[in-house]
């Protein structure tokens, strides 16, 4: 059978005498016709010697993973991902990373480590024929996904796998073979030991997998994550969660992260998706406010805050708001857009640095003010602009602080 690969890589394969193959996803979507960008390729060749026989070639290589052996291969536009045949050894837990790589020249050992039948079709390059020894090419026909060896020793010690096999399903729209199933809901439970970045980065791909292919299908990977009981390893009460707002959201971490509100229930929404984006995530401190004020002002509107408290606090980030509530309630986002619009038209004071004076102002007009309630006291001048009952001039803001010293 012959598969499409770029003329780079028909002169890469020159190189390998013993020959080169693409393997896993490049190959499978090549059979159903599909575009893939992602080129993994293989041989029984160790990294260091490719890097050695590639030196003056138009070919530049660069290291990928130590432990592993990966390195990247590039030429023009093109990324390929090379790994020498290997084999693995995991340890007790499902974390993902093997404890131990060891290197073979067999390309019948390299392909039981592989996950998934359609994932493990290797296509020689150097003679335009594919090896599939777990008959992956008919998988793919019938749009079935079940592992290559027995499903409990591939998921026993890699809960990401799991994750990559929901992912596959939604991108595809394939089915699931029922032992394969059921071994990923035996073990879902390692998806715990996942480090928070490996789970952030699957469940992204499963947020976005009807986006890769036209055959993706959202709903059935959410579904799929209910069904084997997922969300508890991801520290939820609850084992299934009411999809509602993920399928609606532009931004669908957003809405994945309001549905887990919606079914968790929280007594305190900045709390728990705080620890919730630290824990399962490992989410930055930076990038964690932001989502956390995105649905916290959401939430808000939803609550019907008043439009000075709301905007006082989300101006900046009213526009994330605005599509979050677009997706909930048109009547409120109808409500605060007006308002947010009336504030801009009119060049309202909506921030305290929109004030004409600061800090420094204060501090050098009234030396007995503590300087810890500074920010309060700018605070209140900026409500008393906002309300018109003072004009937002250097002159008059002074006055009013001085007329409230004793308050300070």
């Amino acid at each position: 059978m012959f598969i499409e690969v770029s003329a780079n890589l028909k002169k890469l394969s020159k190189f390998f005498p013993e020959n080169l193959y693409v393997v896993g996803g490049y190959v499978r979507s090549k059979l159903l016709g599909l575009t893939n960008e992602d080129v993994d390729i293989t041989s029984p060749v160790d990294a260091e010697e490719v890097s050695k026989r590639l030196e003056g070639s138009a070919f530049s290589v660069k290291i990928k993973n130590l432990k592993l052996g990966s390195i990247l291969i590039c030429i023009d536009d093109e990324t390929y991902e090379y790994t020498a045949f290997r084999k693995e050894v995991y340890g007790d837990n499902g974390s993902h990373m093997p404890i131990k790589v060891e290197s073979t020249d067999k390309i019948e050992e390299d392909a039981v480590r592989r996950d998934f039948t359609i994932n493990s079709i290797y296509y020689n390059i150097n003679k335009d024929e594919c090896v599939d020894f777990y008959h992956g090419i008919i998988d793919t026909k019938q749009k079935v996904i079940r592992t290559n060896i027995n499903p409990d020793d591939v998921f026993k010690n890699d809960g990401e796998r799991i994750l990559r096999l929901v992912r596959i399903a939604g991108e595809l729209g394939f089915n699931i073979e029922k032992n394969t199933l059921k071994s990923a809901e035996k073990f879902a439970m390692n998806i715990q030991d996942l480090q928070g970045t490996r789970k952030f980065i699957e469940i992204e791909k499963i947020l976005y997998c009807d986006k890769r292919y036209d055959m993706g299908d959202l709903k059935k990977s959410l579904l799929m994550l209910n069904e084997l009981g997922v969300w508890q390893y991801f520290g939820l009460k609850n084992l299934r969660i009411r999809y509602k707002m993920v399928n609606k959201t532009e931004d669908r971490l957003l809405g994945l992260l309001i549905d887990i509100v919606d079914t968790e229930k929280p007594e305190c929404l900045e709390v728990f998706l705080e620890k919730f984006l630290k824990e399962q995530f490992s989410l930055n401190q930076t990038m964690s406010r932001k989502l956390i004020t995105y649905i916290s002002g959401y939430y808000d509107a939803l609550k019907g805050t008043n439009n000075k408290e709301f905007f006082f606090k989300y101006f900046e980030d009213w526009a994330y708001i605005y599509s979050l509530l677009g997706c909930k309630c048109k009547r409120l986002q109808s409500k605060y857009n007006f308002f947010y619009q009336y504030i801009i038209e009119h060049g309202l004071a909506i921030k305290v640095s929109d004030l004409k004076i600061d800090e420094n102002d204060l501090k050098t007009n009234f030396e007995s003010i503590d300087k810890r309630n500074y920010q309060k006291i700018l605070q209140n001048l900026l409500s008393k602009v906002f309300d018109g009952k003072i004009s937002n001039e250097k002159e008059s803001l002074l006055k009013e602080v001085k007329k409230n010293l004793l308050n300070f």
